[in-house]
């Protein structure tokens, strides 16, 4: 009753704000980039809450981009798909014998003898630490959020991940419950294991030899003030997530169709799916979707076959169905 009580008053403070601001119409976008065949099928195929859309799909090396609004040099957040390169940064750890997949919290943060202390890196990337999902998030601030724009990482630190992780209780460790916090404070560990700042790590482990020059991490302030911004499901315009410290490990990367690429054929031939992506095991293929309060990502890859599908809308109106279909096409 509790619970019911305290999503009723939500949906009351929600319900009050909109009638306030009054929601934007959200329609997509007519003008057509990349391949013809490609943009058509977009535009022959819309769903509710689309606006300007990037796709990329990938067969053998080659890609081919097409766009309603936006192009493939069209900068987009990518949400928590950053989570996949956190997740081959760690890969490359584990590689090198810097790390392993059972190496615990504790046998590189201080955190005494807290509960986290002996989560592993296994854990936290296939989200069954039993950690929450954020360090100080509440539902009415999530709420509030969405239909506003606010950035919900702001002023976040890696003080507020180590304090968040310490202080868990770690309900339903070993089940899968879904954590930003695991993958921050992930981040935390790749940064102490290497002596190396996340940021760095990004650049000279992934971006550079994937020849993604067009991306970025959005730390506070970085996001130019003529850079696109997303719109919420109100239609207004969302504020970048920018976030300080390691939350960034599990949503802050900026990129576009064309770089997103190029870090997907670098991907098939170097990376490994075992560290953090999804599984479709009826198709045999990877994913990992992301979203942002401004934003919604799908990447879809077979290494296999060395095919892949990428979609990405500028609200929060889900792309996955989009990504599958253009997947199912190659």
């Amino acid at each position: 009753m509790r619970k019911l009580a305290l999503a009723t008053i939500a949906a009351a403070i929600s319900a009050t704000f909109l009638l306030i601001v009054g929601p934007q119409r959200i329609s997509m976008a007519t003008t057509a980039t990349g391949d013809p065949e490609l943009s058509t099928y977009l535009r022959e195929h819309p769903e509710p809450g689309f606006n300007n859309l990037t796709v990329f799909t990938l067969v053998q090396e080659k890609a081919t981009f097409a766009g309603l609004g936006a192009d493939e040099h069209t900068e987009v957040e990518i949400g928590s798909v950053t989570k996949m390169f956190t997740g081959e940064i760690a890969h490359q750890l584990v590689e090198e014998g810097k790390i392993r997949l059972d190496t615990t919290v504790g046998e590189v943060l201080e955190v005494d003898d807290a509960p986290v202390s002996d989560v592993t890196v296994q854990e936290l990337l296939e989200h069954t630490s039993g950690l929450p999902r954020l360090a100080n998030g509440s539902f009415f601030s999530s709420v509030f959020g969405s239909v506003t724009g606010a950035n919900p990482y702001a002023g976040e630190t890696n003080r507020n991940i180590l304090d968040t992780a310490i202080e868990a209780k770690l309900e339903d460790r070993g089940t899968e419950t879904y954590s930003n916090l695991g993958y921050a404070l992930l981040g935390i560990l790749l940064e102490r294991v290497t002596d190396t700042p996340y940021e760095q790590l990004l650049h000279e482990r992934i971006f550079k030899p994937a020849g993604m020059t067009e991306t970025y991490l959005m730390t506070p302030g970085a996001v130019p003030e003529n850079a696109p911004r997303g719109l919420t499901s109100t239609g207004r315009k969302a504020e970048p997530w920018e976030m300080d410290g390691c939350f960034a490990a599990a949503g802050a990367i900026r990129s576009n169709a064309s770089d997103m690429a190029a870090f997907t054929e670098w991907f098939i031939k170097n990376g490994d799916t075992a560290f953090g992506w999804q599984e479709d095991e009826d198709n045999h293929t990877f994913w990992h979707n992301g979203g942002t309060y401004g934003y919604s990502t799908m990447l879809i890859i077979d290494p296999k076959s060395g095919r892949a599908a990428f979609a990405n809308n500028d609200s929060p109106a889900g792309v996955e169905n989009l990504a599958q279909a253009l997947f199912d096409q190659l």
